[in-house]
């Protein structure tokens, strides 16, 4: 031990010193709780970017880089971090050991012994597309067998359960050629095995062959025969887009103003800039709630017809993009809880009963088998996501982001898809409206950074720069709400795709920044109460003006008080059937200016457009 401090003040330990922090010339610090002398946490530093913090029980939360570099030895026998992620990855461990959190921890079995997965033997004939696992069991048993083609997964399982006894077997056969449409055709690809412990939380690493393909579809054959070596012309990639986005719910509850015209302003994007790279092969099916054509609602059913469609279409070289706005929640119990993006014909984010689950939402069990039924291997998936929670009156400060349960869902999607996933999830509803700039925060970056502000080369639409200025941009964009928002990004490996052009063809369908209203007051001084009902008056003019979408010149939001946000209050009296009033305009607390209007009892609408009209000339000259 080198070094010794204690805990700072903090809302949970007003007085500080709750924790002990010990270093050591090893590298590692360790925190203890100061009362009871219990070790809370180990850290480690690799260097000046990659850690990692562990538990004593074998929770951890470490860097994408330390992921890669850091692994655990059992005889011989080396065990990565990432292999151990089913049962012991723990997203913000510290913050929730520290109390800068209020998740609850998961309760897991301590990591004392390993139950070690099979090991693993493959053969390959290249000749007959056949490929032979070997499985010699070792004293964790047999799990599953999953197997992946260029890192996408295409069997979740190819050693089932068989049987009375429900055996798995130790020596099992995949015929490659019923995935023919898989591989990358004239290209050396990568087939992998990762088989599985029996209590299913170990996983081996991942155990490869490589593989160039010499097989052609049939003249006159689907794609779900097996091939021969009949001729083929092959098209140049193509760029495949399912973009949704859920407004208008079943009910009211779930009511959302965003996400039908950010759907429409990414597809817009998309197929602008994808016409650039790809030519005709841009293919991008919207679906929204801001149309009256039914076949365009993004229904479950309907979004996973055209997942089937593309399926049929779309090959090995193409790229899948798929783009998710509306609500999202996280449902199930510990580490199998999945994340689950509520479909159009909802009505509620309650997802206890089974039936409303399979038929109204989507988890990203689903999504990914949907994905992974598309052979394209090129895969990015955005999700702009509103948590669906109470509506909060006063958003209360502090950084919110997608919770552990959520980043442990989307990434165990990230490894068995091998896709590119962005996730941002505002807190609640008010948080995810009331954006100056009437748009989702995460949809805005993406397309502010599409306009010109993160090109590589100042023309390539690369996934990975569109990501990374997302990440950096949206909680900076956020601090005018309370800070609500920061994304998640999860990257498969090393590279990037490229999914457009932006040239002087291309116009990115991106707004400027808009007033955000709040709700006003007003009190007739006779009555000491809004007889006339001015208030709510204005109240549906501002709704109306939101309700114009892209054309809007302003966003209202029903909440008594925002930060930094407008609002219009004031007092009148009623004499002679004359209306006299007396208004100023707010941004929070500040009063900007004064607003007076004067018009017959009978002309209430006249006069709300009078208070409108002054109050946009002060914030004009503000």
């Amino acid at each position: 031990m080198t070094a010794v401090a204690f805990s700072p003040a903090t809302p949970s330990d007003p007085s500080g010193g709750k924790f002990v922090l010990t270093g050591s010339r090893d590298n590692t610090a360790k925190i203890w709780e100061r009362d009871s002398g219990k070790e809370i946490a180990t850290l480690i530093a690799l260097d000046s970017i990659d850690w990692v913090a562990t538990t004593s029980s074998g929770l951890f939360d470490a860097s994408p880089g330390a992921m890669n570099l850091m692994y655990f030895v059992v005889g011989v026998e080396a065990i990565d971090l990432e292999q151990l992620k089913e049962r012991y990855y723990e997203p913000g461990l510290m913050q929730k050991l520290l109390g800068f959190s209020d998740e609850p921890i998961r309760s897991v079995e301590g990591f004392d012994t390993i139950a070690l997965y099979p090991i693993v033997s493959l053969q390959l004939d290249t000749q007959n597309h056949q490929l032979q696992i070997d499985l010699t069991p070792r004293n964790g048993g047999l799990g599953k067998v999953s197997v992946f083609i260029n890192g996408k997964e295409i069997i979740e399982d190819a050693n089932p359960p068989q049987g009375f006894e429900k055996k798995r077997s130790t020596s099992l056969n995949v015929n490659l050629a019923l995935y023919h449409r898989y591989f990358l055709q004239d290209s050396l690809n990568t087939i992998s095995v990762r088989a599985y412990n029996e209590a299913g939380w170990l996983r081996s690493p991942a155990f490869t062959a490589a593989y160039r393909p010499r097989f052609a579809s049939a003249k006159g054959t689907t794609d779900n025969t097996a091939p021969s070596f009949s001729f083929q012309p092959i098209r140049g990639p193509a760029l495949y887009a399912i973009i949704a986005g859920t407004a208008n719910y079943a009910g009211t509850k779930l009511d959302l103003k965003f996400p039908g015209k950010d759907a429409e302003a990414m597809a817009s994007a998309i197929r602008q800039a994808g016409g650039q790279l790809f030519g005709e092969e841009v293919h991008i099916r919207l679906l929204t709630t801001d149309t009256a054509n039914l076949s365009m609602h993004p229904t479950k059913a309907n979004i996973k017809a055209v997942f089937e469609d593309f399926k049929e279409k779309a090959k090995a070289e193409d790229i899948l993009l798929v783009y998710l706005s509306g609500h999202g929640v996280t449902y199930g119990e510990a580490e199998r809880a999945q994340f689950y993006y509520l479909a159009q014909d909802i009505s509620s984010e309650d997802l206890s009963d089974e039936g409303v689950r399979s038929t109204r939402a989507i988890s990203s069990g689903e999504l990914t088998k949907w994905i992974n039924d598309i052979p394209a291997q090129k895969q990015v998936m955005i999700l702009d996501a509103c948590n669906s929670g109470k509506v909060v009156e006063v958003l209360e400060s502090g950084t919110k982001s997608l919770n552990s349960t959520q980043i442990r869902a989307l990434d165990r999607m990230k490894d068995r898809t091998g896709m590119f996933v962005l996730a941002g999830s505002a807190a609640d509803k008010v948080s995810y409206e009331a954006s100056q700039y009437g748009q989702g925060l995460l949809t805005y970056s993406i397309l502010q950074a599409m306009s010109g502000f993160k090109l590589r080369n100042g023309k390539y639409v690369d996934i990975s720069l569109l990501f990374e200025y997302a990440r950096d941009e949206v909680p900076k964009m956020a601090e005018s709400i309370g800070g609500i928002q920061t994304p998640t990004m999860l990257i498969p490996g090393s590279g990037s795709i490229d999914i457009g052009i932006v040239n002087e063809l291309v116009q990115i369908p991106l707004e400027g920044k808009k007033p955000v209203f709040v709700r006003n007051v007003f009190l007739d001084e006779d009555n000491f109460y809004d007889a006339l009902k001015i208030g709510k008056r204005l109240e549906g003019q501002l709704q109306e003006i939101t309700a114009k979408g892209a054309r809007a010149s302003l966003i209202y939001v029903d909440v008594p008080e925002y930060k930094n946000a407008y609002s219009i209050n004031g007092f009148y009296r009623v004499k002679n059937g004359e209306v006299a009033l007396e208004a100023r305009l707010f941004k929070g607390q500040a009063a900007l200016g004064a607003i007076q209007a004067n018009r017959r009892a009978d002309e209430l609408e006249g006069l709300v457009e009078e208070i409108l009209r002054k109050a946009f000339r002060i914030l004009q000259e503000e």
